[in-house]
């Protein structure tokens, strides 16, 4: 075993350039080690040989379309340097990433994968994993290559979700799996085996299946389908296709089976998903003798070369530029660390070196930088020659300025200048420079986010109103390096007020363990003014500070105590505007860590679209429930807050996975430049740390209950600009349509019977959706039926409505469960399927998105009738909290939500 900590990830860049693909070769993975590895050449060779073996299949499985090319693999700086190491920085990898250590979570896992066909943010392999031998969860490349179907091209499992192991259709009960093709065993699952019992008969569909019931596919078989199923099969080299007559019989998709691939990929199957990916629209079949083994280069970590590009031109004057002045003074004395580099460039009509690069070990260096930013703001705003003159800093520098960084901050458009900024563009471009730009009003020039993009850097906006700091957009930039946590520093606390009323304010924050070396509260306001901060912290903890300026910082001494603090700010006169922030560096891996995205950075609002807010709370690797998440959403005219959860409803994929989503509706938008800070806070004891991740499945694992986590925390994170064209404001208007109600599940059956013949009782549940997306109260349901499985898919309003009587099922408020009872007779044996789905209308008459289908086994020429009753399962009864009747007519539709306490899901 190799025992040593360490993080392997394979990044993926949104839309940006960390992974390319040329001609069927992926190129620029990233494998990163974490620099608690001890140097090992063992570790290196088997990351080589596990990706070589990966790459093969991969290509197999794309029908020869793709594989690795090159891949990069970071070392730490804490290993020797050798001749065959390239030396370089490595912030130009955009994607956070996931530690992983030998006392972390073993399984493979990707992260981040919030929508279908989106792709995630990194794969996690363990040490575990990375032994020789057949790993846990089956022959490494086929994990590899099941993991880059989650990170690459958004698939999701096809594996059993949660209770729901077993569906209805046929007459009988049928395993979850994607192909009908893989065989195995049903019975009690035990020690990673099904033991054959009567409690597990699959041919009685008139009684809930046991839930200790499991399917155990056969390792060894002849199915090489599919790879986003049970991967530890050893032949399966492929992934599913559409269920048609043209794809091989083991090779079908099966729609009728409750997978995560089904309900969040609209029943599309792995084929389906991957060919409308942007992978697959140019390229064409290679050469069956095509080489797949990957290049790989190890690159040894090196600290960051950064230059600082500040818009000092006319429009800058004033409360813009005392701003800038105040968040470079923090950043450079706060948030840089030490032995990295840093140059400093001003650009109005002309462009200045303020500060050539220097390496940051003293305080002296950090007030020579302090001292060289400008303060004076005149002229026109040429931005090409900012970004010109930071390119020659760097080159004089380094001479190859690669992976070098510009962080650009402008508030205006370009003006013509003594260079182009498409020249310069191209100029950073070829020097393969980094460039991150944060734009400084709604009115800066639209091509920054684009510079930003074409390089893999960064992009960000920052608003005169709102609470959004531009410390907190910087801070999202500046990064410790990869492959250490020495020095990580963390923003509890980022936020700025507009009009305060008082001369006194109270600020709480937490400070959990693994975090607390150089602790700093820094209060800023735009004048001079007495300031007094007096802190109260854990057992009794007490500091004070007086001082005379526009700012003030506090330090907490050695390692800060884990617990709750106040910071009591008192000014001689109302300041009017202030900023407060708090930040302090890691001193464990072991820490809450957060990671939030957009849906999308770019929407155009005549396209229906709405945004969605994303955000990752994990700690030791393992996700965290039961945190408050919200975001504030800022542009010139709106200020509005959005809650994030972590529900299962529309947007959230997965109920209590740690992943909270929301969306952003169009009152909170406006024509431009958004810009998105998210909150992140957890209350001790009220919080819960899930027990297991969504990694690759592992027949012989059980899932562990997850459990209280004991102490408080917070974060903060500035999320990368939104920018929306075509902007209408819609007034009083409803224009959102509830949400999807993705959830809907056969809950019970019972069975009687009777002189006609027999009757079944079928309970349906799901959780109600609101009425704009997941949000208040839908008005109605609509609840269809049909022999026809796509009739429901494709064309829902044709298919037969279920008549409720004299019964109205009223939506409840968005989250609460929702219930129905339906009763079935028929004289003829229960071998048929029917298939129900269900759809939320709010008042307008807006529809939402058709649920999920489930199957229920009937008999030709049944009947369907509700009666008065209750819910009487007794281990289930606290899960449902109404209960509907219906009269049916013929036939009967319903669709509902299973409703369990935690869903686990295996990715």
């Amino acid at each position: 075993m190799v025992l040593v900590r360490l993080l392997v990830i394979l990044l993926l860049i949104r839309e940006t350039l960390a992974i390319v693909l040329k001609n069927g070769g992926y190129e620029d993975v990233y494998v990163i080690i974490l620099d608690s590895n001890s140097e090992s050449d063992f570790l290196l060779k088997r990351i080589q040989n596990v990706m070589t073996s990966a790459s093969k299949l991969l290509f197999t499985a794309t029908h020869n379309r793709l594989y690795f090319r090159k891949i990069k693999i970071i070392v730490p700086t804490s290993w020797p340097s050798k001749p065959e190491y390239k030396q370089l920085p490595i912030n130009s990898i955009k994607e956070s990433y996931f530690s992983v250590d030998v006392h972390g979570y073993k399984a493979p896992h990707t992260k981040g994968l919030f929508m279908c066909g989106k792709g995630g943010h990194y794969m996690h392999l363990s040490p575990t994993f990375l032994d020789e031998g057949r790993s846990d969860w089956g022959l490494h490349d086929r994990v590899i290559v099941h993991e880059w179907g989650h990170l690459r091209w958004g698939l999701y499992n096809e594996l059993p979700v949660g209770a729901e192991k077993f569906y209805q259709a046929d007459g009988k009960w049928n395993p979850v799996r994607c192909t009908d093709s893989i065989d195995g065993d049903v019975g009690l699952y035990e020690g990673g085996k099904c033991k054959r019992s009567n409690e597990c008969n699959i041919n009685d569909a008139s009684k809930k299946m046991n839930k200790k019931c499991s399917f155990c596919p056969y390792r060894s078989q002849d199915v090489d389908a599919s790879l986003m199923g049970n991967q530890w099969i050893h032949k399966l080299s492929d992934f599913c296709d559409e269920d048609v007559s043209t794809v091989k019989k083991e090779h079908r998709h099966n729609r009728f089976a409750p997978t995560e691939q089904n309900k969040q990929c609209n029943y599309r199957s792995a084929w389906e998903v991957m060919r409308e990916h942007k992978d697959f629209q140019t390229v064409t079949k290679l050469p069956t003798s095509t080489n797949t083994v990957p290049e790989f280069e190890i690159i040894r970590e090196t600290t960051s070369y950064r230059v600082f590009v500040f818009d000092i031109s006319g429009s800058m004057e004033g409360s813009r530029m005392t701003t800038l002045q105040q968040t470079a003074d923090y950043v450079i004395q706060e948030l840089i660390s030490n032995g990295t580099w840093l140059g400093i460039v001003s650009f109005s009509t002309n462009a200045a070196v303020e500060k050539d690069i220097i390496e940051i070990n003293t305080q002296t260096d950090r007030d020579d930088l302090k001292n060289a930013v400008p303060t004076e703001a005149d002229g026109w705003t040429c931005i090409g020659c900012g970004l010109m003159e930071a390119t020659k800093v760097l080159k004089r520098k380094l001479g190859n300025a690669i992976n070098g960084e510009i962080i650009l901050i402008s508030d205006g458009e370009n003006t013509p200048g003594n260079v182009d900024i498409d020249t310069a563009r191209q100029e950073v471009i070829d020097a393969n420079i980094i460039v991150h730009t944060i734009a400084l009003s709604q009115e800066a020039d639209k091509r920054l986010g684009d510079i930003a993009r074409e390089t893999g850097g960064r992009y960000y906006t920052y608003l005169d109103k709102g609470n959004i700091t531009l410390v907190g957009t910087f801070s999202q930039i500046l990064s410790g390096g990869r492959t250490s946590i020495a020095n990580r520093i963390v923003m509890l606390l980022s936020e700025k007020k507009d009009s305060l009323q008082s001369n006194v304010s109270s600020i709480d924050f937490t400070i959990e363990d693994g975090l607390g070396k150089d602790t700093a509260f820094t209060f800023m306001t735009p004048v001079d003014r007495n300031i007094q901060l007096q802190l109260n912290g854990p057992n009794s903890y007490t500091q004070f500070l007086e001082t005379y300026g526009n700012n003030a910082t506090l330090y907490v001494p050695d390692i800060a105590q884990a617990g709750e603090y106040t910071m009591t700010v008192t000014t001689d006169e109302i300041p009017g505007t202030a900023e407060y922030h708090v930040k302090s560096v890691m001193t464990s891996d072991d820490v809450v860590r957060v990671t939030s995205m957009l849906s999308t950075n770019n929407i155009d609002f005549s396209s229906g679209e709405l945004p969605v807010i994303f955000t990752d709370v994990t700690k030791s690797y393992l996700s965290v429930l039961n945190a408050t998440v919200s975001a504030s959403v800022e542009t010139n005219e709106t200020s509005c807050d959005v809650r994030l959860k972590d529900d299962g409803i529309d947007p959230d994929a997965v109920i209590n996975d740690g992943t909270y989503s929301g969306y952003i509706f169009p009152d909170c938008l406006s024509y431009g430049r958004v810009s998105i800070k998210v909150n992140v806070k957890g209350n001790k004891r009220e919080t819960m740390i899930l027990k297991s991740v969504t990694g690759a499945a592992n027949p012989f694992e059980v899932d562990e209950k997850p459990v209280i986590y004991e102490r408080s925390f917070q974060r903060v994170e500035v999320l990368e600009e939104l920018y929306v064209t075509n902007y209408k404001d819609t007034g009083t208007s409803d224009v959102i349509a509830p949400g999807r109600i993705s959830d809907v599940s056969l809950y019970h059956i019972r069975k009687e019977s009777t002189s006609q013949g027999e009757v079944r009782n079928f309970t349906i549940t799901w959780t109600a959706t609101g009425d704009d997306k997941n949000v208040g109260q839908a008005s109605s349901y609509i609840l269809r039926i049909s022999d026809d499985f796509e009739t429901l898919l494709n064309d829902f309003d044709s298919a037969e409505q279920l008549e409720m009587g004299n019964v109205s099922l009223i939506p409840q408020e968005s989250g609460e469960k929702e219930a129905l009872k339906i009763v079935v007779d028929a004289e003829k044996a229960y071998t048929e399927t029917s298939f129900f789905a269900i759809q939320a209308v709010d008042e307008a008459g807006n529809k939402g998105d058709v649920s999920n289908i489930i199957s229920i086994v009937v008999a030709k020429g049944y009947r369907a009738a509700g009666e008065e009753g209750t819910l009487t399962i007794e281990d289930d009864k606290d899960n449902v909290t109404s209960i509907a009747e219906c009269n049916c007519g013929m036939k009967l539709l319903i669709v509902v939500q299973i409703i369990v306490s935690f869903v686990y899901v295996l990715y």
